[in-house]
């Protein structure tokens, strides 16, 4: 559609009559001549005539023309496709989406995309005028209007922009389009605009309702692909932390660039000190894994983080991660008769500092406060008394470990009606052998050795880890429920020791015991280690060794006990105060304020309670820049309008807003009508010379031949 942008000119148009009007005015009268013969000169003077108006009404027709497209260039017309009340200065409702994501801290050029966005906002902000109501939404997860309510002054708007923080969570446009819509489906002005500053890395809806009379801009950002490398994951293999021993970690480092990148470090952290590092090697668009392995010299909560050097996104090249070593095991010991233990206190107890030891008779249970122990061990214990099957619950989900031996005196279905049935963890069934039949017995069968408890503890061959398996006599049969998972079994495919990850601690339940009558596994070299092993793998918190929260999750944790002044530190070093729940017989901690990768630190006072290492989500990173046509869709309108980075955005916006402006064209159109108008006035002009010579000269020899009467 043909638009006019400055129409007050238009009134000028009228100058188009000034050529007629010069035209009537200078109109040439015929010279009478006075002669006798005057037949031929009439005729001849009427051919000439003939042509020289055809030329001056084509001068005429040029005059006007150049008059009228001299006006419309000065009106600016435009040529565009639908009208734009804009050009009325009606007043108008924006909506301007600004992407602080991850991944808009890329800096391809040296300068953050980011910086550019903010500079692009400010640019369109200008635009408008002090009534107009602009907004500002961060795309961010979680997407959010900045304020709540529209700016209706530029200046403040331009403020807003500046302070916009740059955060490490994904880009949720699709939130972000669905504030946008309900902002300009309720606004009542006639101009509604939307515009889009980002690099497009988010995942959008399919299709939403078509939004009416809304004009959408984007201006897409191109990110440092070809010249970041991503530290993708940080993961700790299933292993036992021990102070003194050596642990490792598994990274994985990401290359979306088109070129390969050689002998990149990889550095790990433990507690603030460089520990390892390694180089490797990424070929372009592939991954890299390189373990690195470092000694823990202290014990308590670890904070580990593996780092990239520096290049065009810094803030992916950081992960962390955290686990917990105990600064003592405090074993508790339970049994019917204390004399049972025997075994177990050979290999358990420890005169070092490293490992406190107690045992107690069954009856003696209530009295003991569990918060005080890591790891409690259950040996032929018969019945459980009221309420020790739910303690033992909350001691295992908030971080504890339980370990179970059956005996002689075990009530098998007592066992299934309360303790397993508390923990989800299955069921004793039937017997497995005879306590009189000394000469029969059967041994162990599979074995899962990739488990931590058996980590560096055997020998290995061609056929791989070698164990001399003990002789059963008697055993019990196992049941396990899902997420149960059996670890040893016997030869007959029966679990032999099986595991249950309960909330943030573990259970472990064998079917035998070391007792002489059941077997000879207190005499084998596997019990000791695997024994002890198991005491340490049991106080290791699976939530504690996992880099599983992301940037804008909520952390959880449940206490063994609630704190007086529980707070958490952010990995900025603010602190906040963080609310005990009870739920049940169990304290809950949520933390929800978790905008920062780094370590969040729960404490009771000074003392610390738990530690959590939060991430990056690698999800933007991989995820590929939306086309304009999917864009259009997810916001609901006809086309999205891309905006150039470099130029005047200023000039741009307003060509896509009023259409492509004509008026080049017109002066063009113009000056060529007006060197048309001159060759075509110099050519009139010569021939009317010509022809009034010709005419005298004519008129002169008929004069001299006309005869005398």
């Amino acid at each position: 559609m043909f638009g006019i942008l400055n129409s007050t000119l238009l009134w000028a148009l009228a100058a188009v009559a000034v050529p007629i009007l010069i035209h009537f005015l200078t109109r040439r009268k015929l010279r009478v001549v006075a002669v006798s013969t005057i037949a031929f000169l009439k005729r001849l003077e009427r051919e000439n005539i003939r042509r020289l108006k055809l030329r001056q009404l084509l001068l005429l027709l040029l005059r006007m023309l150049i008059v009228a497209l001299l006006v419309l260039a000065f009106a600016r017309p435009t040529l565009r496709q639908q009208t734009s009340a804009l050009a009325q200065r009606a007043r108008a409702t924006a909506v301007i989406i600004l992407d602080n994501s991850m991944s808009m801290a890329s800096a391809p050029e040296g300068v953050p995309l980011l910086s550019q966005a903010r500079k692009h906002a400010q640019s369109i902000a200008s635009m408008f005028a002090n009534g107009d109501e602009l907004y500002l939404i961060t795309a961010a997860q979680p997407a959010k209007i900045v304020a709540g309510s529209p700016y209706l002054e530029s200046e403040k708007f331009l403020e807003a922009v500046n302070v916009a923080p740059q955060t490490w969570a994904n880009t949720d446009l699709a939130a972000a389009f669905a504030l946008s819509r309900d902002i300009l489906s309720r606004s009542r002005n006639v101009n509604r605009e939307l515009y889009l500053l980002s690099d497009n890395r988010a995942a959008l809806a399919a299709q939403t309702p078509e939004l009416p009379g809304v004009r959408a801009y984007a201006l897409r950002y191109e990110d440092a692909g070809n010249n970041n490398l991503t530290l993708s994951e940080a993961k700790l293999a299933n292993q036992i932390f021990e102070r003194g021993k050596s642990f490792e970690v598994v990274a994985t480092v990401a290359n979306a660039g088109e070129s390969e990148v050689q002998n990149q470090l990889v550095h790990l952290y433990l507690n603030g000190k460089r520990v390892a590092q390694q180089s490797v090697d990424v070929p372009a668009s592939s991954r890299r894994s390189v373990t690195l392995r470092a000694v823990p010299d202290s014990a308590g909560f670890m904070s580990g983080r593996i780092m990239l050097d520096d290049d065009a996104l810094v803030l992916d090249n950081t992960r962390y991660f955290t686990f917990h070593i105990p600064r003592q095991r405090r074993v508790l010991a339970v049994s019917e008769r204390t004399e049972d233990l025997a075994y177990f206190r050979a290999v358990l107890r420890d005169e070092s500092a490293a490992q406190d030891w107690k045992e107690i008779e069954t009856k003696n249970f209530s009295a003991e406060r569990l918060e005080n122990y890591e790891v409690v061990v259950l040996h032929n214990v018969a019945r459980f008394p009221e309420g020790m099957a739910a303690r033992l619950l909350q001691f295992v989900e908030g971080g504890g470990g339980v370990i179970v031996f059956p005996g002689s005196e075990v009530d098998l279905r007592h066992y299934n009606e309360t303790l397993f049935a508390q923990t989800n963890f299955g069921a004793f069934g039937e017997t497995l052998g005879s306590l009189e039949e000394r000469e029969n017995f059967f041994k162990l069968g599979q074995i899962d050795f990739s488990h931590p408890l058996f980590a560096n503890v055997f020998e290995k061959n061609a056929k791989g880890p070698q164990i001399e398996s003990p002789q059963f006599r008697f055993a019990v049969q196992l049941r396990m429920n899902a997420g149960t998972k059996s670890v040893m079994d016997y030869a007959n495919a029966h679990p032999f020791l099986a595991e249950r990850q309960i909330g943030r601690g573990k259970m472990l339940v064998f079917t035998s015991t070391p007792e002489a009558r059941w077997s000879d596994l207190a005499f084998k070299g596997l019990f000791a280690p695997l024994l002890y092993r198991s005491a340490a793998y049991v106080t290791q918190s699976n939530e504690a060794q996992k880099e599983s929260a992301r940037v804008g999750e909520e952390l959880t944790t449940i206490l063994r006990a609630s704190g007086e002044d529980v707070s958490v530190t952010l990995p900025n070093g603010e602190r906040l105060q963080a609310p005990v729940n009870v739920v049940g017989q169990n304290y809950h901690v949520r933390v929800r304020e978790t905008d920062l990768p780094g370590f969040y630190t729960l404490l009771n006072k000074d003392q610390v309670l738990h530690k959590w290492a939060v991430n990056f989500s690698e999800e933007e990173m991989n995820a590929s820049p939306a086309a304009p046509e999917k864009l259009a869709a997810a916001l609901g309108v006809k086309e999205i309008v891309e905006l150039p980075q470099t130029g005047d955005l200023r000039a741009s916006i307003e060509s896509a807003r009023y259409g492509s402006e004509l008026w080049r064209w017109f002066l063009l159109a113009a000056i060529i009508a007006m060197i048309v108008e001159m060759l075509l006035y110099r050519g009139s002009a010569a021939e009317a010379s010509a022809s009034t010579n010709k005419t005298a000269s004519t008129a002169t020899h008929a004069r001299s031949t006309a005869p005398v009467a």
